[in-house]
């Protein structure tokens, strides 16, 4: 099993809740394809650096993936059907960083 990084940013329109079922139907994918979700981070409504299909803002959040390349395949495709995610990112590190990253904290504090 490999270790992943899969950034996406959902559209500012959207709540807790629904933020919620989507991370919650992530993992389900992920579970199905033999991945495990270990922890998820959230970055907090943010400005975009430029309009996205005319979203200002939005909601960043990182799941942190151990697993292999077709679930991320999967994972991917699915967000690529999703209306509510505008952008996408997965990388492959070498390791699951279990600290929060300087951007969460960040939004503990604020």
């Amino acid at each position: 099993m490999a270790f992943y990084e899969s950034i996406f940013i959902a559209r500012q329109e959207l709540g807790d809740k629904e933020l919620e079922n989507t991370i919650d139907n992530f993992k389900k994918i992920l579970e199905k394809n033999n991945a495990n979700l270990v922890d998820t981070e959230s970055w907090g409504l943010r400005n975009l650096a430029y309009k996205i299909e005319k979203n200002k803002k939005g909601h960043y959040m990182v799941l942190k993936i151990d697993g292999n390349g077709d679930a991320i395949q999967e994972l991917e495709r699915n967000m690529r059907i999703d209306e509510n995610i505008i952008r996408y990112l997965s990388l492959k590190t070498e390791g699951i960083n279990n600290e929060p990253s300087i951007l969460a904290k960040k939004n503990v504090e604020n």
